[in-house]
């Protein structure tokens, strides 16, 4: 985490310096020192990843639907001071939808439901020390969601997160707070956030903050098996889920039905995760899972719905990597 830079002890001159040599000019250490504090000024951490959910069939209508995802990340962080801390996150997803025979979702869109959807949100937030137990969280949060010629704007949603958390130790925090977001000709999404961070024992963590940097975010929890320091390098096998909810703009090809529409994908993805950290800064995951409660729905442009399906349950597997600077 970033250090205050108030708090840091000055640059000394090195003890052993030879008695002839100004004051003034810095020594090795003093670089050494100086370089090391500016690294840890501003933390900067890049992620990405890739997923594959294998075709599955929708439970009614006929067809089928897989899917690839691809993720990059990016992220800065500081502290300013000991009881303040900002924070930008950027994270792009690009999925590739192959529907095969696409049953109730084509009719009602007169072909292919819809193609490649790209997502870019950027997200700053300040996160406030009140005291040594308390802290508020809040972040703003625009996302651009469609297909790749959809209109920019109309594919716009914006909102943002307000949270308080309370440590009751070193080794448990608890939280609650509320994410509220626009949706695309649809009414605002509302959904209750619980935070919580809690290491019963050095082995074992549960929380909602240890998953992959470029993974998408929302409500979800993880039970974590911790295997070795992190300074000398370590492992992790994790159990885990969260519920992912995507609405994208569509373009105005196609069919009539289907022109400038909106489509949604949504799901509850449970996995296990396995997790190298190394002692470079670098972590490497590999995810392995089932997305169960799967949906798709097709509306038109002013949000009328025009076809829904259920989705039979899609195994999947992903590998993502982060480094931090």
């Amino acid at each position: 985490a970033p250090v205050d830079a108030a708090t840091k002890a000055p640059i000394n001159q090195s003890a052993d310096a030879a008695a002839d040599k100004p004051t003034d000019e810095p020594t090795n250490e003093d670089l050494a020192q100086s370089t090391k504090k500016a690294k840890r000024d501003i933390d900067f951490v890049v992620g990405g990843g890739y997923a594959h959910f294998f075709s599955t069939d929708f439970d009614t209508g006929g067809g089928d639907v897989a899917v690839d995802r691809g993720f990059l990340s990016a992220s800065w962080s500081k502290s300013p001071t000991t009881s303040y801390k900002w924070s930008i996150d950027v994270q792009s997803e690009e999925s590739w939808y192959s529907f095969a025979d696409a049953g109730t979702l084509a009719a009602a869109a007169g072909g292919r439901p819809w193609d490649n959807v790209s997502s870019t949100s950027i997200s700053p937030g300040a996160t406030f020390v009140l005291d040594p137990r308390w802290r508020l969280i809040t972040r703003a949060l625009l996302q651009f969601a469609g297909e790749e010629d959809a209109d920019t704007f109309d594919s716009a949603s914006y909102g943002g997160i307000v949270a308080a958390s309370y440590s009751f130790s070193s080794e448990f925090t608890l939280g609650l707070g509320v994410l509220a977001i626009s949706r695309i000709e649809d009414d605002v999404l509302i959904v209750p956030q619980v935070i919580i961070d809690w290491r019963p024992c050095a082995e074992f963590r549960l929380s909602n903050f240890a998953g992959p940097e470029a993974f998408p975010g929302g409500a979800g929890l993880e039970g974590i098996w911790m295997l070795g320091e992190r300074s000398e390098g370590a492992y992790e096998l994790a159990l885990g889920g969260r519920y992912t909810y995507r609405r994208f703009r569509l373009d105005d090809t196609g069919a009539a039905p289907r022109s400038g529409g909106v489509g949604t994908d949504e799901g509850l993805p449970l996995w296990i995760r396995a997790t190298l950290h190394a002692k470079c800064g670098a972590r490497l995951d590999l995810i392995t899972g089932v997305q169960l409660m799967g949906q798709m729905k097709l509306d038109d442009s002013a949000g009328n719905e025009l076809a829904s399906v259920d989705v039979e349950p899609a195994p999947f597997v992903g590998i993502f990597f982060a480094y931090q600077f």
